[in-house]
């Protein structure tokens, strides 16, 4: 499985854990959604540093 389809899977996953078992907090959700984001944003981060040092 590509990383990408994997990292989107992780955001949808943590989306419906949150929605499915924490609907009294509120708080939950963004937090949810903002931490399968942002692990979406580092690994990516990570494969374009990968890429620019192979290609010295």
């Amino acid at each position: 499985m590509p990383r990408n389809v994997g990292q989107w899977t992780g955001i949808i996953v943590t989306t419906i854990v949150v929605l499915g078992c924490d609907m009294d907090v509120l708080y939950a959700v963004p937090l949810g959604i903002f931490a399968g984001t942002l692990a979406t944003f580092f690994v990516a981060l990570s494969e374009q540093r990968t890429i620019a040092n192979n290609g010295k």
